[in-house]
């Protein structure tokens, strides 16, 4: 370069020093970065729920702390970081594990950066170690419509409505049971603005409210059974507690009213992640547009689709509508005395 681009250069790393002179050296240990600048700063920024958080200082102080805590910011390197993630591997944690620590890792070089406490991303292209204990594969199946039959056939109706919602509507366990009667806004529409997660209703998990689409049988059903609730006002929950005032918990309802149905028939593995797992493959195999499962789930196919293009309300009702024909197919074969009801 000549010393005109040179001296541009330059600049820009000069400007990196005189923005933050005392930390622009990387002398501070990186436990106390992530103590008190890192953290302090995903929870200002909004980017973590509280229970997130927590899970995230958990993982810091277990995972990367004992390890890198000590190394000045400026000495920390790409080998410093595989380091960890090898360790972590070779002591037996699971790949799903050591992946949210690259993650988290990864995030942690990018905030040092645009501190100033790094001058390049050296976490880029880190990768998961092959030798990370792969997870049993029970804890990744899907279930398929002919599993789901024998499940549903055994649930009652409570049961029944909050596992259609995941199954064929795509929502998040901790949104279905966070709705209340007046998030029923249209015909076959739902709109999707809170959850409740470990006990706490909090904003959805990207932040985001969305609408979506339920099959029409699905969502009669949901205003039946609202009918059957002492509480029918719009702020009532859909699913509420003995006393009325929260939502019940989903591990609750799963260990009190589900696993004890489903363990005789051999399908006490099904839980709401098999459901919202089993919903996308299930809508991929029907050859559904993959933008209106992501919108239906409440997650982006990429920054333009996510940002910029949104599936109709009737589009995502139909895609529901079309996965439920399936299975009441399916049911009237198995149950052809009992019709379509």
């Amino acid at each position: 370069m000549d010393e005109r681009q040179a001296r541009v250069v330059l600049d820009d790393i000069v400007a990196v020093l005189n923005r933050n002179p005392a930390h622009a050296l990387g002398v501070e240990p990186v436990r106390r970065f992530v103590e008190q600048v890192y953290i302090p700063q995903k929870y200002e920024n909004g980017d973590w729920r509280k229970a997130t958080g927590q899970e995230a200082e958990y993982l810091f102080r277990r995972s990367v702390s004992p390890m890198i805590g000590e190394l000045r910011c400026r000495d920390l390197t790409a080998e410093n970081l595989r380091g960890v993630l090898r360790k972590l591997a070779g002591a037996g944690l699971s790949y799903a594990s050591v992946t949210k620590v690259r993650f988290a890792m990864g995030d942690m070089v990018k905030r040092m950066v645009a501190e100033g406490y790094l001058m390049s991303n050296i976490a880029e292209g880190l990768k998961t170690p092959k030798s990370a204990r792969r997870s049993d594969h029970s804890r990744l199946r899907r279930v398929k419509l002919a599993e789901y039959l024998r499940a549903w056939a055994v649930l009652a109706e409570r049961e029944r409505l909050a596992f259609d919602l995941v199954t064929f509507c795509g929502l998040r366990e901790s949104e279905a049971y966070a709705l209340k009667n007046g998030d029923l806004f249209e015909l076959g529409g739902i709109r999707i603005e809170r959850s409740w997660y470990k006990g706490e209703i909090n904003p959805t998990k990207t932040g985001q409210i969305r609408n979506v689409g339920v099959e029409l049988e699905i969502f009669e059903r949901l205003k039946a059974w609202i009918e059957t609730l002492p509480d029918r006002s719009k702020d009532g929950w859909i699913f509420p507690n003995e006393r009325m005032v929260n939502p019940l918990l989903p591990d609750n309802v799963l260990r009190r009213n589900v696993y004890p149905r489903l363990e005789p028939l051999g399908l006490d593995w099904i839980n709401f992640a098999v459901q919202r797992r089993s919903h996308s493959t299930l809508h991929q195999e029907r050859g559904t547009d993959p933008k209106i499962i992501a919108d239906q789930q409440g997650h982006g196919l990429g920054v333009h689709m996510a940002e910029y293009v949104d599936s109709s309300l009737a589009r995502k009702r139909e895609a529901s509508s079309a996965l439920w024909s399936d299975f009441k197919s399916l049911r009237s074969q198995a149950h052809p005395t009992n019709g379509d009801k």
